[in-house]
């Protein structure tokens, strides 16, 4: 809770407690708020007025103990204990009843009182959180909002600094990652949005890639600073998201090029097919060699990740080239496949990733 966030304590929700634990006691008991004023009580025409010992108990933040009646000022024998909320005062239970027999139960009463309020204020506030997240991420995927006023929306959740956008394709919507609550002033919860779920993190903590199964499509953007870099990086997402074939599980990323599968994203459907032609006689097999070749630190690497000897590997490509009429022994040509290999990916003739 921000310091300066004063906690409240909700009427219906006061009211419920009182009309559970009324009838079990036999006492009248009024719940007040931080002002004094009655907000639940087993008398409901006392509703809405100043409760007098409530008022001296929130003055000095003590049990107020009343032996005789007062009916000028409306009181009776009873006892006033305050409640807090993450430390701070926000209200007074009242039970009426000679103060030493009352007192352990109205101290029970308060505690009862105090933990169902801070169960519901965190649920309160963790469906405000994620409201929030909802409207910045959707300002952002939309790209019509000022960035200053997604600089500023993010700020006032706390993400500060180097930030990044995540995107996920998961297999099943029952996935129980899809149920971590937000962390303050480190990331927003899931949100489901134009069919993925989203959510944005600061830079500094863990992508969420490391604890997925290898059959999961997600996709991570850069790190950066600025609302208007957030912006761009969360348009290149959703884009890519246009063609799920082309997001890739978390097994086959090694090979992954996000600058050739932004590129086929963006190509004009009917374009793909023509993109797509100097791959089409490679199988399945010989389009994720020449991937794997193209991403892989050496030859040697290569051979390794794809689990074959080095001369199977040069034989392999070797027939690449005979298959597709490229020499993809230079660099632009061997380009070439590559994107008409994203574009079979994206019309659903490849499936690599």
């Amino acid at each position: 809770m921000n310091q300066k966030e004063q906690p409240r304590l909700a009427s219906a929700l006061a009211q419920k407690v009182v009309d559970t634990i009324a009838p079990t006691i036999n006492r009248n008991v009024n719940i007040m708020n931080a002002h004094g004023v009655i907000i639940a009580s087993t008398d409901a025409a006392r509703i809405g007025t100043r409760h007098e010992g409530s008022a001296e108990a929130i003055s000095r933040n003590g049990i107020i103990r009343v032996s005789l009646a007062d009916s000028s000022a409306g009181m009776q024998p009873g006892v006033n204990v305050p409640l807090t909320l993450n430390g701070q005062l926000c209200g007074v239970v009242g039970v009426t009843g000679v103060p030493h027999e009352v007192e352990p139960l109205a101290g029970l009463i308060a505690l009862t009182v105090q933990l169902l309020f801070a169960q519901d204020y965190e649920h309160s506030r963790s469906a405000r959180r994620e409201t929030e997240a909802r409207d910045i991420i959707s300002a952002l995927i939309a790209g019509r909002v000022a960035p200053e006023v997604i600089d500023r929306s993010l700020a006032a959740n706390g993400l500060r600094g180097p930030k990044r956008i995540e995107a996920w394709l998961p297999r099943s919507s029952e996935n129980p990652l899809l149920e971590e609550p937000a962390k303050e002033h480190h990331r927003t919860s899931w949100i489901s949005l134009s069919g993925a779920y989203w959510r944005i993190c600061t830079a500094q903590g863990p992508a969420f890639a490391a604890e997925l199964m290898d059959g999961e499509r997600f996709l991570v953007s850069m790190p950066v600073e600025k609302a208007a870099d957030l912006m761009a990086e969360t348009e290149t997402l959703r884009v890519l998201l246009g063609y799920p074939a082309l997001v890739p599980r978390k097994a086959q990323r090694r090979m992954w090029s996000r600058e050739i599968a932004v590129a086929i994203a963006r190509t004009p459907a009917r374009s793909l097919e023509h993109a797509a032609a100097p791959a089409q006689q490679l199988n399945e097999e010989q389009a994720k060699t020449l991937l794997v070749v193209s991403t892989a630190a050496s030859m040697s690497q290569a051979a390794k990740d794809l689990h074959i000897h080095r001369n199977t590997l040069v034989q392999r490509l070797e027939r690449i080239s005979q298959v597709s009429g490229v020499d993809i022994r230079h660099s632009s040509e061997s380009l070439k496949v590559q994107h008409a290999i994203y574009a079979r990916v994206a019309l659903g003739q490849l499936h690599i990733f």
